[in-house]
């Protein structure tokens, strides 16, 4: 499932993928690009929008 989400997420620009062997094993690393960071801020303020604001005395 995850290289599925992976792989739909660097189609829209989102993620970036570097791989490599290392100690004989295939190593995955994935990064966040420019457009993905702000993708994802937006869904923290639509989230945090439909929450309402928090109350700190809670």
């Amino acid at each position: 499932m995850l290289s599925k989400h992976v792989t739909v997420l660097m189609g829209a620009g989102y993620v970036e993928q570097r791989k490599a062997v290392r100690d004989t094993r295939q190593r995955v690393w994935l990064r966040l690009t420019r457009q993905g960071r702000d993708a994802y801020q937006g869904h923290l303020a639509a989230l945090r929008a439909i929450m309402g604001p928090s109350d700190p005395a809670l």
